[in-house]
């Protein structure tokens, strides 16, 4: 169980890493992107000769590197939406949690039916069931 419990775990770690590489090398983007914004703004707002051959330059990785962002946002949203609906997919261990919780809640349901079925075959105390079933007539009297 324990065992079974550190591997989901460490599934889960593994993927989460992975998902927040990916968000830190999207920040890197946008942050490369506003960068590329800054230099065709600064280029065209020159006072002299204008070096229209950077401003396209710098506009045309602008905009390649906004659809490379709107594309890695979308498709995080979609893993997100996935993970947070529970639908399988190929990068969720969501499945196999709820199959260990599910097995480890069958398993505790067994054993407690175990300890009633162990109760009950215990040998009985007659002398107690006597005294009790006369305290219960007295009662009822």
């Amino acid at each position: 169980k324990q065992w079974y419990q550190r591997r989901v775990r460490g599934l889960s770690m593994a993927m989460k890493s992975r998902e927040l590489q990916s968000l830190l090398n999207l920040e890197s983007a946008v942050i490369q992107t506003v960068q590329y914004a800054q230099s065709t703004l600064e280029e065209m707002s020159r006072d002299s000769e204008i070096n229209t051959q950077k401003v396209k330059n710098d506009a045309q990785l602008f905009m390649k590197s906004v659809q490379h962002i709107n594309e890695k946002l979308l498709q995080t949203i979609s893993y997100l939406g996935e993970v947070s609906t529970a639908v399988p997919h190929g990068g969720s261990v969501y499945n196999a949690e709820k199959d260990f919780q599910l097995a480890h809640e069958q398993c505790r349901l067994v054993l407690d039916r175990l300890d009633k079925l162990n109760e009950k075959s215990k040998p009985r105390d007659f002398s107690s069931d006597c005294v009790q079933a006369q305290n219960n007539s007295i009662m009822e009297s």
